[in-house]
C-alpha cells in the first residue's frame, strides 16, 4: 500500500487531470493514462485510468513501479480536492455542505465500480482524497476498500444504511486527518467535537488551523504522517497507532490465507505439520498484534501516570506556598506541622499517588513482558518445526 506521504503526493498531482488545472496561474500539463511520475520519496508510479468526469469530478487510479512493472495487486484510486476555479467543482462543494453530500461522490463511486468490474486481475487496496473529495470515504465503506483522507470535510450523514454498517464496525479502514481548528472543514460539515454528525471514530483530531495539504509533515523512514507529541494530540497518535495496528493485523491474515492456498496446491491438502504450522502463525500473530496493541495503550497509559505524579507535586508546591503567604510568623517546620494537622502531607499529597502510579506502570510493564515471552516460545516452536520438516521449509521458500 501507498505510504501517507505518498498518498499526500498523489492528491497533489491529481489536479492535473483537469485539463483546465492551472498552478500558481500557470498552465499544467494534461496527466493522461500510461503516464510515470515520481512521488517525494522517488517511488515511481504509472497511471493506468483518468477520469474527468460530471460535477466537476478529477480522479485517478495509478499502481507502483515495482522491478520495472506497475503492481496492479496495489492499485490506488484518488479523486481531486476543489478547484476553485472550476465553476462546476465550486458548485459541487456548496451542494456538498448539504445532507446528500457532494455530488461527486455518486462519480466517484460510478468509476470505482467500473474500474473493479473492467479489471478483475487488478486489486485496488487503498483510495484517497483531500478536502471536499473526503467522499472517499464513503466510496471505501460502499467497497469495503480502506480510505485515507486529507483536511476531508464530509458529511457523515450521506452513508446509505449499509455503508454506515460497515464503517461503525470497521472504522480502522478509515483515517480521515483533520487539524481542530480548521476553518474550511468546521464551517462546511460540522463534524466537529461541537457537531451533529456522528464521525464512528474516523476523525483523526490533529493540533493546528491549516487547511492545506502541504501543512501536513510525514516521517521520512516510514512515510507515515508524523503527530506531535502534545496533550491535546494523544487521542489522534491513539487513533492513528490502533488503526495501522489492525490494518497490518489485516495484511498478515491475507498473508496467511495466500500461504496456506500455496500449501494445499502444493500436495491436494494440509499436513499434519503444515496445518500446526499455520495455527501457529495465526496464534504468533494474534499474540504480537495483541502486545502491540497493549504497548500502545501502555504508552498512553503511562504518559497519563507519569503527568499525574508531575501534577501532585505541583499541588504540594501550590499547598506550601500558599501556606506560606497566609501564615508567614511561622518557619517553614512549623507551618508543615499545621498542614499535617489537617492531613495536608506531603506524604499523603505527593507520596501515596506516586507510588500508586509507579505501582501501574510497573504492572504495565510486566504484562508486556509476558507478551513478548509468549511470542518467543511460539516462534521457538515455529523454527523448530520447519528445521526437522524439509518439505515444510521448502514450500515456505519464496
Amino acid at each position: 500500500m501507498a505510504t501517507e506521504e505518498q498518498l499526500k503526493d498523489l492528491n497533489e498531482i491529481v489536479y492535473s487531470v483537469d485539463p483546465n488545472f492551472k498552478d500558481n496561474g500557470k498552465p499544467v500539463k494534461q496527466l493522461e493514462k500510461n503516464t510515470i511520475f515520481e512521488t517525494t520519496d522517488k517511488q515511481r508510479y504509472k497511471v493506468l485510468s483518468v477520469k474527468d468526469g460530471d460535477y466537476g469530478f478529477q480522479g485517478m487510479a495509478v499502481a507502483p513501479i515495482v522491478n520495472g512493472t506497475p503492481d496492479v495487486s496495489q492499485v490506488t484510486v484518488v479523486a481531486a480536492g476543489t478547484y476553485p476555479d472550476d465553476g462546476r467543482d465550486f458548485k459541487a462543494a456548496l451542494k456538498g455542505m448539504s445532507p446528500n453530500g457532494s455530488p461527486q461522490a455518486d462519480v466517484a463511486l460510478q468509476y470505482v465500480g467500473d474500474l473493479i468490474d473492467n479489471n478483475p486481475n487488478w486489486t485496488i487496496n487503498q483510495l484517497s482524497g483531500y478536502s471536499q473529495s473526503a467522499y472517499m470515504l464513503k466510496v471505501g465503506a460502499h467497497f469495503q476498500i480502506p480510505a485515507t483522507v486529507f483536511s476531508g470535510w464530509f458529511q457523515y450523514r450521506s452513508l446509505t444504511p449499509a455503508e454506515e454498517k460497515f464503517m461503525k464496525e470497521n472504522p480502522h479502514f478509515f483515517l480521515n486527518y483533520r487539524q481542530k481548528n480548521d476553518d474550511v472543514t468546521k464551517w462546511n460539515d460540522f463534524n466537529s467535537k461541537w457537531g451533529n454528525s456522528d464521525d464512528f471514530g474516523t476523525i483523526v483530531w490533529v493540533d493546528g488551523n491549516s487547511h492545506k495539504l502541504t501543512s501536513w509533515e510525514f516521517d521520512k523512514k516510514t512515510g507515515q504522517l508524523k503527530i506531535s507529541d502534545s496533550l491535546g494530540n494523544s487521542e489522534g497518535a491513539m487513533i492513528q497507532a490502533s488503526y495501522f495496528l489492525m490494518r497490518g493485523f489485516l495484511t498478515q491474515l491475507t498473508m496467511l490465507d495466500q500461504l496456506k492456498a500455496k500449501l494445499k496446491a502444493s500436495g491436494g491438502g494440509l499436513s499434519n505439520n503444515e496445518k500446526i504450522y499455520l495455527d501457529d502463525q495465526q496464534a504468533l500473530l494474534a499474540v504480537n498484534t495483541g502486545r502491540a496493541t497493549y504497548q500502545n495503550a501502555m504508552a498512553n497509559a503511562i504518559k497519563i501516570y507519569q503527568n499525574a505524579i508531575t501534577d501532585a507535586e505541583d499541588i504540594w508546591q501550590e499547598t506550601l506556598r500558599e501556606a506560606r503567604s497566609q501564615i508567614e510568623v511561622l518557619s517553614d517546620n512549623e507551618m508543615k506541622d499545621s498542614l499535617s494537622a489537617i492531613g495536608a502531607t506531603e506524604q499523603r499529597i505527593v507520596g501515596e499517588p506516586t507510588e500508586f502510579f509507579q505501582q501501574k506502570i510497573n504492572k504495565a510493564k510486566m504484562m508486556d513482558k509476558k507478551f513478548e515471552s509468549l511470542a518467543k516460545e511460539i516462534k521457538s516452536k515455529i523454527d523448530k518445526m520447519v528445521q526437522t520438516d524439509q518439505q515444510l521449509a521448502q514450500q515456505l521458500k519464496p
